[in-house]
């Protein structure tokens, strides 16, 4: 355990010490500029609404207005999960020289098969009508409908669980499209699944996804399987329907499979599903009734709300934030999207709930209440 912590924070202590921008992306410049006089007319496509996709959207832009792209100006408060998060802010009120947010050129899905295709259509319709300098593809659905030889506009994917698993990409080195892009951190989740069995040395694990092909990346079901095998832990899952219609069903699947996981399991890791997205302070609720040590793969909003540990991202978004506008920047500079970087690891900052660990006497490491960035119900200790 000492040897654990002394990793952890030598890690911490070196990422902490790295500058809060975009590193080793290309050599084209950041400085914003015109398409010979025009504005760059830039383009969004997403599966549906997440909240992950709000907060990395939030920090792109303000990514982009701190490179001066966009003007600097407040951002509004958006709560829950917002279809096209900020492009009605972008397309009516943001200001700037370079950069054009027309109110038809944002998609969602919406989270159905049926609208997916029709949406995709669309979508490359658009592209190559030859009118759009740059697509932001928001998520895995987003991503693997673009990365593909149907259209040749610039296309930074953003926000994916696994790109190379989900066939975006065709490794962290290349993604074997000239015109794509993608951020990608190919040992994110095993980082995560080993550092909460090293801290809690549980068991039987358990996990709620959706058993489909999409749903198995979302749940970063590979990496898991991977490190139980490793460690010798079993697997407790649960299966439901995430992606229906009818979220209040929905929302009950995903609270019965977290009362079923409690029962079977002696840890739980929340996966990303809308459902628990939903139901985040019942299910947290849930959790600590249950006694059962809790790790979300999202981050600190889970925390917040009573999630046991995760990985902080309020750093993590701002980081992302500015290398993905580095990234959008470079493009538009003339990089070849395909020449970039998409390693850029997640920070190794933990956010905890000390008001949860003490709910459910989980004893919390001196050591990582030092290093930790995040520390939430302190006052309960």
């Amino acid at each position: 355990m000492f040897r654990l912590l002394f990793y952890i924070l030598v890690a911490s202590v070196v990422i902490a010490s790295f500058p809060l921008v975009p590193l080793c992306l290309g050599s084209e410049p950041t400085q914003p500029a015109t398409r010979n006089g025009e504005k760059w007319r830039i383009a969004y496509y997403e599966g549906g609404a997440y909240v992950d996709y709000k907060d990395c959207m939030r920090a792109i832009i303000k990514g982009l207005m701190s490179l001066g792209w966009i003007d600097k100006s407040e951002l509004p408060r958006l709560d829950g999960d917002v279809p096209k998060p900020y492009w009605n802010w972008l397309s009516k009120k943001s200001k700037s020289r370079f950069l054009e947010f027309r109110e038809e050129d944002a998609y969602s899905a919406s989270w159905s098969d049926e609208q997916r295709a029709a949406t995709r259509v669309e979508v490359l319709k658009k592209l190559q009508s030859g009118n759009i300098d740059l697509i932001i593809a928001m998520g895995t659905w987003a991503g693997q409908d673009l990365a593909n030889n149907r259209h040749r506009v610039p296309t930074t994917v953003v926000s994916t669980s696994d790109p190379i698993y989900a066939k975006i990409i065709r490794s962290a080195e290349d993604s074997g499209l000239d015109h794509v892009t993608a951020r990608v951190d190919p040992n994110r989740y095993l980082r995560q699944v080993r550092m909460f069995h090293r801290l809690v040395r549980f068991h039987k694990l358990g996990v709620a996804f959706e058993d489909t092909p999409d749903g198995r990346i979302y749940a970063a079901m590979p990496a898991i399987e991977k490190v139980a095998v490793e460690r010798g832990f079993e697997l407790v899952t649960c299966s439901l329907d995430d992606s229906q219609e009818d979220r209040d069903a929905a929302g009950r699947a995903c609270l019965e499979c977290m009362q079923a996981l409690a029962v079977d399991a002696d840890a739980i890791y929340l996966a990303a599903l809308l459902s628990i997205d939903e139901q985040l302070k019942p299910v947290a609720e849930l959790l600590i009734k249950k006694k059962v040590p809790s790790f979300s793969m999202i981050g600190s909003k889970y925390v917040k709300e009573g999630i046991l540990m995760s990985l902080s991202t309020d750093e993590g978004y701002e980081a992302q934030g500015l290398y993905d506008a580095g990234k959008i920047a470079r493009i538009l500079n003339g990089a070849v999207p395909r020449a970039l970087d998409m390693e850029f690891p997640d920070p190794l900052d933990i956010a905890i709930n000390m008001a949860t660990a003490k709910a459910i006497g989980f004893t919390v490491p001196n050591g990582i209440l030092r290093i930790a960035h995040e520390i939430y119900g302190a006052e309960a200790q």
